[in-house]
């Protein structure tokens, strides 16, 4: 969750020249907030070395005369998740401005309700599909269980920042069926967030916010796909697009879209990025019911347009080899180049339960994302026709065929 609000923040600038960002990231940073066109993944690259935590976490330090080393920080955290937090004595902080507030103060505290400690609830066996690998999470207090489903981390370049969507007070429920685009060209098909956002662009090994969904295939080496084109996002089911600073522009049934705001889309709307073409649709009833037919053959496709099929019940690990220490996944991706450079030896692993695959990240240093979503660790997602597997830039795209 964001500690501080970095469109209000008068000393934005100073975290954008202090960090440790190329000058042509810190152009488009400083850029992207002059036309508001910032995005949560904008703010996790300042709040990496915002000058503000820094002062908080000194002041912490000089007021408990020494500094916590990181395992402490870990096996603290681990003792609180099962115990819950040591009371404090109430202290009269002086008010900040609001510019100054943390964002995420009236998500710290529980409700009232949910202070006192629920009933421990009766043993349950331990899976490795609903439970985080410390082993901790299932054992956290009742008030606790939403906040963790939503404040996922993510992976931006080198560093791991923020999450992208900040938590709504209230959630509410999907409304419809989930959409997604099909690309005229391929038939491929890109599943749509029901809440969240996802970029669409081409991976750029310079740059260090590669895109949720990587376009470098179907562009077919004309470069007219931006390495950041275009953000659709999902709010409850309905879907938005907008343009990030395209160098061709984006199209909405013949007409391009301005730079700002986003255009709301519809049922077969036609969306056209360069020289690739899309239609946004419903995702059709029989493609929302997959059973585990044996007739049914599981794809993951590479950026390069090659085809792997996987099926049950073989656990399938994806990531690199490395001859040095004489390892070679499943599937390996070192044939990809440089787009698979961010990619861990063992990034991720691909596992089956009743025929259908799940999805989970092997504790990879970048992280694994699923239709933008970032894993937690220890955590198993079922894949569905569509999704789109996001491995520190390199992005497989899953989908079924009869």
């Amino acid at each position: 969750m964001f500690k501080y609000d970095c469109r209000k923040c008068p000393i934005r600038n100073r975290c954008i020249d202090q960090s440790d960002n190329s000058p042509s990231i810190k152009a488009m940073v400083r850029n992207a907030f002059a036309a508001r066109t910032d995005t949560h993944a904008t703010w996790g690259l300042l709040q990496i070395n915002c000058l503000l935590i820094k002062a908080d976490e000194e002041r912490a330090r000089k007021n408990s005369g020494q500094e916590e080393s990181m395992l402490a920080r870990r096996l603290r955290q681990i003792r609180e998740a099962k115990e819950g937090p040591p009371p404090s004595p109430p202290q009269s902080a002086p008010k900040r401005p609001d510019y100054l507030r943390p964002v995420s103060s009236a998500a710290a505290e529980p409700p009232p309700a949910a202070k006192q400690k629920p009933p421990q609830s009766p043993s349950q066996p331990d899976s490795r599909w609903e439970t985080s690998s410390l082993g901790h999470l299932a054992e956290k207090p009742a008030w606790t269980a939403p906040m963790m489903d939503e404040t996922r981390p993510d992976v931006i370049g080198m560093v791991e920042a923020l999450p992208k969507n900040l938590p709504s007070k209230k959630a509410t429920a999907p409304q419809g069926r989930p959409y997604w685009l099909v690309l005229s060209s391929s038939n491929r098909h890109i599943a749509l967030p029901v809440t969240g956002e996802l970029v669409l662009g081409r991976f750029d090994p310079n740059l260090g916010l590669p895109p949720d969904v990587d376009l470098a295939y179907e562009d077919s080496g004309a470069r007219v796909i931006s390495r950041r084109h275009a953000k659709i996002v999902g709010q409850n089911g309905q879907h938005t697009i907008e343009d990030l600073g395209s160098r061709h522009g984006v199209f909405l049934n013949g007409e391009q879209i301005q730079f700002s705001p986003s255009r709301p889309l519809q049922h077969g709307d036609q969306i056209t990025l360069g020289n690739v073409r899309f239609y946004y649709e419903a995702v059709p009833v029989e493609r929302l019911i997959v059973s585990a037919n044996p007739q049914l053959q599981h794809i993951l496709m590479t950026p390069n347009g090659e085809q792997f099929l996987i099926a049950p019940p073989q656990e399938i690990t994806i990531g690199r080899s490395d001859r040095y220490v004489d390892f070679i996944p499943e599937l390996d991706l070192n044939s990809m180049g440089e787009v698979a450079v961010r990619v861990s030896r063992r990034h991720a692993v691909i596992t089956w339960r009743n025929g259908l695959p799940y999805v989970e990240d092997l504790g990879s240093g970048f992280g694994t994302r699923l239709n933008g979503e970032m894993l937690l660790l220890g955590q198993a997602v079922a894949l569905k026709p569509g999704d789109h597997i996001w491995l520190g830039g390199c992005v497989l795209a899953y989908d079924i065929m009869v």
